[in-house]
């Protein structure tokens, strides 16, 4: 398991020397391998963790463990909780409440129905918070009901620098995670079939049947995922996207090459272009890691004096 302490700068000054010693052997090994000096790349983002999913083994890491916010990457552990606990064909009723919750939307109205399994798509890909409030005053009977829920999952998992209280990310002082938690959170979410399915989806259509329509009518609602990954990154699997004011724009995702799988956590990305130029430049380092890319070469800026902000929560998925 990733050592805390060492990602705080708490190795003593001779085992820190030998491990940049080392890092740098490594580099130049597979410079000249590729026939090539790796140029810096600038990363942007808050906290970052670059996960091996098959071992678990970090292979990069900034600020793993920083009480941060995730915006729409909560709705991760929502989908996980939600498989656990749905039968996936069950209808479920949409209060007003959840219609009505702040944007992102599906665009569901108040006496909709609609099956627990379009419910997930609508969350995954649309990361629509009326579908995650229906899902969770489903299974938790309310908000509050469901974070309990929330929380207990990310304990089982190992995720301590977490606490949720709502199940969209919408923003809150007292809703954080960290980038070392997200990615064991991904990482248990992708064992589930179905959640894979879901988040390497380009595009779906919601069956919504509509409880006030004297016929009995229903309508299909387009959706199409966010993950602009999945159409520029060779091995994308999917991922869940997210952003707020407070937060700025975060990703969890996985992608695969020559038998390697690397999961991504990004947290606090400087803007919508970064996030992907952050996301592809820790993934080609992992893969060069294992010669199934050209070196690169990772330069950090200075961390935020203060990651947990009260601003505004606006949300959506860029």
């Amino acid at each position: 398991m990733f050592n805390k302490a060492l990602a705080a700068g708490g190795k003593p000054a001779i085992r820190q020397g030998c491990y940049r010693v080392l890092v740098a052997l490594l580099v130049l090994l597979a410079s000249a391998a590729w026939g090539q000096t790796p140029a810096p790349v600038l990363l942007t983002a808050d906290a970052v963790v670059l996960m091996n999913s098959n071992s678990g083994d970090i292979l990069f890491a900034r600020q793993p463990h920083e009480h941060l916010p995730p915006a729409s990457t909560t709705k991760v552990l929502t989908a996980l909780v939600a498989l656990e606990k749905l039968n996936l064909d069950a209808k479920i009723p949409v209060s007003a409440k959840a219609a009505n919750v702040a944007p992102s939307r599906v665009g569901l109205q108040p006496g909709d129905r609609l099956q627990a399994q379009d419910l997930l798509y609508g969350l995954l890909l649309k990361s629509g918070n009326d579908a995650a409030e229906t899902l969770a005053e489903a299974i938790g009977g309310s908000i509050e009901g469901f974070a309990q829920l929330m929380n207990a999952k990310a304990a089982e998992l190992g995720a301590r620098d977490s606490h949720f209280v709502n199940p969209h990310g919408l923003h809150d002082r007292e809703h954080y995670t960290s980038a070392y938690d997200l990615a064991l959170l991904f990482r248990q979410a992708m064992t589930q079939p179905l959640f894979a399915e879901i988040v390497r989806t380009h595009n779906a259509e919601l069956r919504i049947e509509s409880q006030n329509d004297p016929a009995g009518g229903w309508r299909l609602v387009p959706i199409h995922n966010t993950n602009r990954l999945l159409t520029g990154y060779e091995g994308a699997l999917g991922g869940k996207t997210g952003f707020t004011r407070a937060a700025k724009n975060c990703f969890v995702g996985e992608a695969s090459r020559g038998g390697v799988s690397l999961i991504v956590a990004v947290l606090g990305s400087a803007g919508k272009v970064a996030v992907w130029r952050d996301v592809k430049m820790l993934l080609d380092y992992g893969f060069s890691r294992y010669g199934l890319a050209p070196p690169i070469a990772i330069v950090t800026v200075a961390p935020p004096s203060n990651p947990i902000s009260p601003q505004a929560s606006q949300q959506g998925d860029e």
